[in-house]
């Protein structure tokens, strides 16, 4: 294997031609030659060297004396190079050399890892494919340095992701040496009548450089050999045939046919199976059993790899060299890197540390980032992600037969490990299906550019009208896992429960949506959760101050709607506010405010109390009376919670008194919703509040990653711009058919579908997460909006509403509401925040120290705590959607995407 560059000194020891020629050929690769040296050759009996004609013998001399070091060319009858002998014994062992001027002509290039010639365009990448392959088939390769990390049952595991995805998989075992997929698929009592051998020696007897005898063989025969959706091709025919194969994949490296000529022809023969992917299982280690198909630039490489130093190194070499002699081009796939076999317990740390040099290698091999292009490392970041597969026993010893090792697969759940990837191999469908998107189809939009201008309008208006949703009057919501929780907790009896969120999670509108259905039941019909008996009405005592005049006006109608029969009427929220205004002017116990707060839930329902006969009063109506009442707003009036104890000591009681109030009433008839900030519960209980948190943590607000795909998919149809979906179809999304259905949003990838950009949902849910994997529906909303107004700014015809411009256009936006959402829900946390906007541009970089931005450890720690910062090592980072806003810019290799992933496989292990 070539050296790297910073290892090419003078060798250390040149005991024969083999050391000289390996010498040359790494100086050659690494463009060390002076332009003159055109060719080197050694053998046993003396090293040729070519130079141009006006160039002389003595500049070649002199350039040989330097790169093998001072002494090691003497002049006898002719020019000597010295080998090394016995150390202090005068050498003996030489080389002669012979000096040729003349002109050379330009060799062939092949795909192989030694280079029969040493010339000076080693130091060129191998030339490029001319086409993309037959049929837009996907191949994908497996390739690991050592034996023994699961190369090939990733590679079962990956086809059956595939299958299961309605893809028709062509799996080859490439391994003409140590075959597994053909020993799993002959235990199981299959018949093979055509092998990975079989087509070699086809293509190797053909004629005009073009493989039609072996595909249409191979077609004739294959089908037979299909398992599901997988179509195998073993290794050879007999598994009782243990001999070194006859032919090898450089041996069908004739000058009549293209270099990659067997990528090419496999390509061919999936595309006349009807298989759309093509996965190569290859022989380990750096083979020229492999070379030709993993120095094809189009291949999907996939390098699976221990944590173990040996397995780990040699992949990052191979990884280097593939990226020095067949780089991936703009619309080639980015290497893959699955890491395997690590305990989560015990290699957490190692696992992390392996996925970052991964990362660093497979970079290396992608084109540069253009000088100013910082809106692209987002995409780019996306798409290096290693696959993080941990260690289970079960896959120790595998079962023998083929059925026995897919049934395993299915059963630890490693296809799923591998979803990711089986998407990204799955082609673009070829013709649009709208009857049944959910089912796996895809929506396409093909219309006149006025059409999609009117269309990204609608989107832009009504995610304008949801983006402080306390104003919006649309009364149509999405469920979410938190909401049936809540639901499917309590059928039957009122809820004592309080919901947490973030600001910007949706905790106005959610107490908006309840209202608005004016009964637990109702609510819980149009959640979707059968089986809901209690049909109590809901009160809402406390509201924002924030909303609409027309949601106000129907929260009054719902109060009167909830009150008593000959009842007084209801408070209005200037008097319940002036109440509890009037008790934080005051020293009050525990049992004290724990009666102004239920006064205030009397005083909505129209019972004229007061705190001193509250109690007894809400006791006389619970006995003929239920009621849900719910609580919001309350940063609006506890607003210096931190500098103040009444304030704490008031949320403090609400939180926990009065619900354990309610709770002792028998039979339980009255239920209480309280929607709050989590940082004030946090600054409210100061002792044991991450078990409070606990008890309540089902139903805090918090959106998952298909939550969050779900619902810029629901906001994008309910504003009319997606005409093509309907409501049933979105409610009934599951994980695999969302990405699909997304498409006519914003594609399926931040470019075309062969490019080796981002996927868009997962450049779309990594920009918008913190580093505590956190993303808030205000957040996904605003993205919407803004990248919807962009995109009508673009005049060219598109089949995506939102385009990739746009969209990292609009995440300057998102960052800077973000900035401004966290400074008004944490003053902490905004005050640091602003003192980083305060910078001067110059210091402005990431990684950075705490020392250049002149930060201390206390105030790194706040900010990690709420998902700004993430420290590796000694260097920390910040994430995109903090990064924009903040005006930072990324220096050296990207990673700040990494680092979130790194963030969460950490969250995940703890």
């Amino acid at each position: 294997m070539i050296m790297p560059d910073e290892e090419l000194g003078t060798p250390g020891h040149i005991f024969t031609w083999v050391d000289v020629d390996a010498h040359l050929a790494a100086l050659a690769a690494a463009g060390r030659w002076p332009e003159w040296v055109l060719e080197c050759d050694a053998f046993w009996d003396g090293l040729e060297v070519t130079v141009a004609p006006d160039a002389s013998q003595v500049s070649a001399l002199s350039w040989l004396s330097e790169v093998f070091g001072v002494g090691s060319l003497f002049q006898d009858e002719q020019p000597l190079l010295r080998l090394d002998d016995v150390p202090g014994r005068p050498s003996t062992r030489l080389l002669p050399i012979a000096v040729h001027r003349r002109d050379v002509e330009k060799p062939r290039r092949e795909p192989r890892w030694r280079e029969r010639r040493i010339v000076a365009s080693l130091s060129e990448p191998l030339p490029r494919p001319g086409a993309p392959f037959a049929g837009d088939v996907r191949v994908a390769a497996l390739h690991s340095f050592k034996g023994g990390v699961g190369r090939t049952l990733h590679g079962v595991a990956l086809a059956e992701a595939l299958a299961q995805r309605g893809g028709r998989v062509l799996l080859v075992d490439a391994d003409l040496e140590a075959p597994g997929i053909t020993w799993m698929f002959g235990a199981h009592g299959r018949r093979v009548d055509f092998g990975y051998e079989d087509f070699l020696a086809l293509l190797h007897s053909s004629e005009n450089g073009r493989p039609d005898d072996a595909v249409r063989l191979g077609a004739a025969y294959l089908p037979n050999q299909m398992m599901g959706n997988v179509i195998v091709m073993p290794t050879r025919r007999s598994l009782y045939d243990i001999a070194p194969p006859r032919l090898e994949p450089t041996d069908l490296l004739t000058p009549d046919r293209s270099i990659y000529y067997l990528t090419e022809s496999l390509a061919e023969l999936a595309d006349r199976l009807g298989a759309r992917t093509v996965l190569i299982d290859l022989r380990a280690g750096s083979s020229e059993l492999a070379a030709p198909i993993l120095l094809d630039p189009r291949i999907q490489r996939i390098f699976v790899t221990t944590v173990s130093s040996q397995s780990l190194h040699g992949t990052v070499r191979t990884i280097q060299q593939l990226g020095r002699r067949a780089p991936s081009g703009a619309d080639d796939p980015a290497s893959v890197a699955v890491i395997t076999q690590f305990r989560e317990d015990g290699h957490r740390e190692l696992a992390m540390s392996a996925a970052t040099r991964l990362r660093d290698a497979i970079s290396g091999t992608l084109e540069r980032l253009s000088p100013g292009r910082d809106d692209l490392i987002t995409d780019r970041d996306v798409t290096l992600e290693p696959i993080f597969s941990v260690f289970q026993d079960r896959l120790l010893a595998l079962p023998e037969s083929w059925e026995a090792v897919t049934d395993l697969v299915r059963r630890q759940h490693l296809s799923e490990t591998l979803a990711s990837l089986a998407d990204e191999l799955l082609p673009a469908p070829e013709q649009v299906r709208q009857d049944h998107p959910s089912d796996g189809g895809a929506i396409t939009i093909a219309v006149q550019p006025d059409e999609l201008a009117i269309r990204r309008n609608h989107l832009t208006e009504f995610a304008q009208r949801l983006v402080y949703a306390e104003t919006a009057e649309d009364a149509d919501f999405l469920p979410t896992e938190s909401l049936r929780n809540i639901l499917t907790s309590h059928r039957t009896e009122p809820p004592l429960c309080v919901v947490t969120g973030a600001k910007g999670s949706g905790k106005t509108f959610t107490q908006l949506q309840m209202c608005f259905r004016h009964t637990w039941r109702r609510y819980a019909d149009d959640v979707g959760v059968s089986g809901v008996t209690l049909d109590a009405p809901l009160a809402p005592v406390l509201v924002s101050k924030h909303l609409s005049d027309s949601a106000r006006e129907r929260i009054d109608e719902i109060q009167q709607g909830a009150t008593t029969d000959g009842g007084p009427g209801v408070a209005t929220q200037l008097a319940l506010h002036d109440l509890v205004d009037g008790a934080l002017r005051s020293e009050l116990t525990n049992v004290e405010w724990r009666r102004v707060w239920l006064t205030c839930m009397a005083r909505v329902v129209g019972i004229d109390a007061t705190p001193a006969d509250v109690e007894h009063r809400l006791i006389e109506f619970a006995a003929e009376n239920t009621r849900i009442f719910l609580f919001d707003g309350l940063e609006d009036l506890l607003q210096d919670l931190l500098g103040n104890e009444i304030q704490r000591q008031a949320l403090r009681v609400l939180l926990i008194d009065c619900i354990d109030w309610l709770r002792s009433l028998r039979g339980r008839p009255l239920g209480l919703i309280i929607f709050v900030r989590r940082d004030l519960v946090q600054s409210a209980i100061r002792q044991n509040h991450q078990q409070f948190f606990a008890r309540y943590s089902d139903y805090e607000l918090k959106w998952n990653h298909f939550e969050a795909l779900r619902l810029a998919l629901w906001v994008t149809q309910r504003s009319g711009a997606l005409p093509e979906l309907t409501a049933d179809q979105v409610a009934a999304a599951r994980n695999q058919s969302l990405s699909t259905m997304l498409h006519p949003l914003w594609g399926e990838k931040m470019g075309s579908p062969r490019s080796r950009e981002a996927r868009s949902d997962g450049w779309f849910l990594a920009a918008l997460s913190d580093f505590n994997d956190q993303i808030q529906a205000r957040d996904i909303v605003t993205f919407l909006k803004e990248s919807a107004a962009h995109s009508a700014e673009d005049v060219r015809s598109s089949t995506r509403l939102l385009t990739p411009a746009a969209m990292r256009k609009a995440l300057v936006q998102c960052s800077l509401d973000k900035i401004r959402a966290i400074t008004e829900e944490s003053p902490q946390v905004g005050a640091i925040l602003q003192h980083l906007q305060s910078l001067p541009a110059e210091r402005k970089r990431i990684p950075f120290s705490p020392e250049a931005v002149e930060l201390t450890t206390a105030q790194l720690e706040v900010l990690a705590a709420n998902g700004v910062v993430f420290r590796e090592e000694d260097e920390y980072w910040i994430p995109e959607i903090f990064r924009h806003g903040l005006a930072f810019k990324a220096t050296g290799r990207p990673k700040i995407l990494a680092i979130a992933n790194l963030v969460r496989q950490r969250n995940n292990l703890d």
